[in-house]
């Protein structure tokens, strides 16, 4: 009986000590230059803030090229021959095929993003129920920061399927709207005055965009006005602080005008008649005293 053991001393000197060396070194590499070069962009951006959203659109696009890379330099390394080739990818494909679905699908949602871009790296979006800055495209997840501080991680699966808003579009700037609620009888000339001197006064705003103030009539517990002020600002980044600071402007010019003290406790909880018979009531009880 002759046992053939040329296929065994090929498969033994392609997967040999030296070369399964090459491939972690390779890796190695691999994750120190992707590391390195988003570093060195984040940086850059921090240097060249209009430039930012430059940076920020290629460091996915050469990290995805640095992962391939390596890949291809791995595959040389082995030099594994058709067939193996051909089983190494049938069998990945069953493992797949069986469990790996998920990951597929994550995969191809990643690709479509690189490819069709509906946000990219510094861009303001919400996706699902969350709201915040794009910090990191990956092939599997992209994930997000909030204006809370909170990082989240969303599969780029439900990026095919889902709906994306994107509030700047790869520009630093964008529209922040700040709703400002008012009594129903309020002057509404009045009103509007006071939202576009509480835009305009603000540093984070960006003048060359126009500011627009409109009214609404609401209810809800009661009739009441919505003063919604729509502003840019001259980085997204500053939308919660423009928020904020829009509201104080505006509230303390409204507290200073006497326009929202209608809505004290016993002007609007209690009727004008439930005023007068608890004061009656009062009135009895001290007397009885």
């Amino acid at each position: 009986m002759q046992i053939d053991i040329e296929p065994q001393l090929q498969v033994t000197e392609r997967f040999s000590i030296w070369r399964i060396f090459y491939a972690i070194v390779t890796l190695v590499a691999a994750y120190l230059l992707v590391r390195l070069s988003s570093a060195l962009l984040r940086g850059l951006g921090q240097r060249a803030p209009r430039a930012r959203f430059f940076f920020n659109m290629i460091s996915p696009i050469i990290r995805f090229a640095m992962w391939l890379g390596a890949t291809i330099i791995i595959l040389a390394i082995f030099s594994p021959s058709r067939e193996t080739l051909l089983a190494v990818l049938a069998s990945i494909g069953i493992a797949l095929g069986l469990g790996g679905q998920d990951l597929v699908k994550n995969i191809i949602g990643g690709l479509v993003v690189l490819v069709d871009r509906p946000y990219q790296l510094g861009d303001r979006v919400k996706i699902g129920d969350a709201y915040g800055e794009i910090d990191h495209i990956g092939l599997r997840s992209t994930k997000l920061t909030t204006p809370d501080d909170t990082r989240v991680t969303i599969p780029n699966s439900e990026i095919l399927s889902g709906k994306v808003w994107n509030a700047n579009s790869g520009v630093p700037d964008c529209q922040v709207v700040t709703d400002l609620f008012v009594p129903h009888d309020t002057v509404p000339k009045e009103a509007i005055e006071i939202g576009y001197e509480a835009a305009y006064s603000s540093p984070y705003i960006l003048l060359s965009k126009p500011v627009v103030v409109l009214l609404q009539d609401r209810f809800q517990d009661g009739p009441f006005m919505v003063v919604r002020v729509k502003a840019y600002v001259y980085d997204h980044r500053f939308e919660p602080r423009f928020q904020s600071d829009v509201t104080l402007r505006a509230k303390s010019e409204f507290l200073q005008r006497g326009m929202i003290l209608r809505w004290s406790r016993h002007d609007i909880s209690l009727p004008s008649d439930i005023l007068r018979a608890e004061k009656n009531a009062g009135e009895e009880g001290s007397s009885v005293s």
